[in-house]
């Protein structure tokens, strides 16, 4: 019996056979659509055939560069990345993240991190497939173009960072969210600062949205974005 109902298509992409088969393994059972590649030949079939809403990424490949091919699956959009590899180190993570891929994951994978990860980075990019903007307030939320603007069109000034957490706030509307929880997606790149940078970024987009009471605290639990949102 899966573990939630779910038809977005994964590919894994991987040339350790062992590998494939324990991530697919894990993300079936979870309930979500998984297909392999043992390539970047087999990369770029899946994406010529289109329907991928996210590939799983293995950064050594015999016959091409995960981080150019992540740069290839970037260019087609809204499909999700996550970089699966034996080297972790910060540098690798750092270039893994800016070249657009949305989380990095060292081997050994443990399937309840990775799954974690993959429904973190599905849900940020649903509204990035669907082109829809998210509506709150006064405020337009477009994760396309990775905006924030009122109806007269002024664009709120946030940081790649508090864009990230409203935007993981707003898709999550009504619901409690733990700093943990929050920190898990916004990934590494955007919480170095430790624990207390959840907390900072709450405070600057309450300042800025000029709405505190959109995001309530919930003391020793976390935070619940309260505002109504609709898809425009």
């Amino acid at each position: 019996m899966p573990l939630m109902t779910t038809t977005a298509h994964v590919l894994v992409v991987d040339d350790d056979p062992v590998v494939r088969a324990v991530l697919t393994a894990c993300l079936s059972r979870a309930g979500y659509r998984v297909d392999e590649a043992e390539d970047a030949a087999g990369l770029k079939a899946w994406l010529a055939q289109g329907g991928l809403d996210l590939v799983v990424l293995d950064v050594k490949l015999p016959d091409g560069d995960g981080m150019a091919l992540a740069r290839e699956v970037r260019a087609r959009g809204g499909i999700g990345i996550i970089m699966v590899t034996e080297r972790g180190t910060p540098d690798d993570r750092a270039l893994g993240l800016e070249i657009g891929a949305d989380d990095y994951l060292p081997k050994p994978v443990y399937p309840r991190e990775l799954l974690a990860r993959v429904r973190n980075v599905l849900e940020r990019r649903a509204p990035l497939r669907t082109g829809s903007l998210l509506v709150f307030g006064p405020w337009r939320l477009d994760p396309r173009e990775r905006r924030v603007s009122d109806a007269l069109g002024r664009v709120l000034d946030l940081t790649p960072a508090e864009f990230d957490l409203l935007n993981v706030l707003v898709t999550r509307a009504g619901r409690l969210q733990s700093r943990d929880q929050l920190q898990d997606a916004l990934g590494a790149a955007d919480t170095d600062a430790g624990p207390r940078s959840i907390d900072i970024l709450i405070s600057r987009l309450r300042k800025k949205l000029n709405a505190p009471e959109m995001i309530e605290t919930c003391r020793g639990q976390g935070y619940r974005f309260t505002a109504a949102v609709t898809r425009g």
